[in-house]
């Protein structure tokens, strides 16, 4: 019975819309009209400020993370475990939350989700260090490499789009169990379409770069 609800479960925990919910308590505003009218942590740093951007990417993160643990002590089947890791993505990239209140989903783009399930599937044992800190790394080095060279902040989204498709690379060259493969690639697929937004304003010339609005 337990595995069951795990799925539905997941689902739910992920359509938490946490940045929405801390900009509308703190700043009084709807941070999907601001910014890249995204729910995430990023451009909740750009409405709402740091304090609040920080504790978006925890929370969003956490939840995430949160769930896989469960998984991992209810079942030790690796298709449950996984479904369970995509379900509180897909809560994320399309919230069951917005979909009761307005009928329609919110641009959440499932990076900092993805982080933390990423961590909790390391933690229980089912993948190795690497699928995180590789990833990390490529997020970091196209944030970085373009302020070191230019001396400007660039875009985030194609750094974190980089990022997204390093992990399916980095797990099947590690070949864990065959669901986590899937899911590595089921990942980068969620947070790619997620961005065809930003892809559109990349080509448009009107993506926000880093530290603006």
């Amino acid at each position: 019975m337990g595995d069951a609800l795990l799925l539905p479960g997941a689902y739910l925990v992920g359509s938490i819309p946490s940045g929405y919910l801390l900009v509308r308590a703190f700043r009084g505003l709807d941070v999907r009209k601001h910014g890249s009218h995204n729910v995430g942590a990023i451009n909740v740093f750009r409405v709402g400020g740091v304090k609040l951007g920080v504790l978006t990417l925890l929370a969003d993160i956490g939840k995430a993370m949160l769930v896989v643990l469960v998984a991992g002590a209810l079942t030790d089947q690796p298709w449950i475990i996984a479904g369970t890791a995509l379900a509180v993505l897909v809560g994320h990239a399309y919230s069951m939350w917005f979909l009761l209140k307005e009928r329609r989903f919110s641009e959440g783009k499932s990076v900092a989700s993805t982080l933390g399930a990423l961590i909790g599937l390391v933690v229980i044992g089912e993948l190795p260090w690497p699928v995180v800190v590789i990833p990390l790394g490529v997020w970091g080095a196209g944030l970085l490499l373009p302020r070191l060279l230019t001396g400007r902040w660039w875009w985030i989204s194609p750094a974190t789009m980089a990022a997204a498709a390093s992990v399916p690379a980095i797990t099947l060259l590690l070949r864990p169990a065959a669901p986590y493969q899937i899911l590595a690639v089921l990942m980068c697929a969620l947070i790619l379409v997620r961005h065809k937004n930003n892809i559109r304003r990349l080509i448009a010339g009107t993506e926000p770069k880093l530290g603006r609005a």
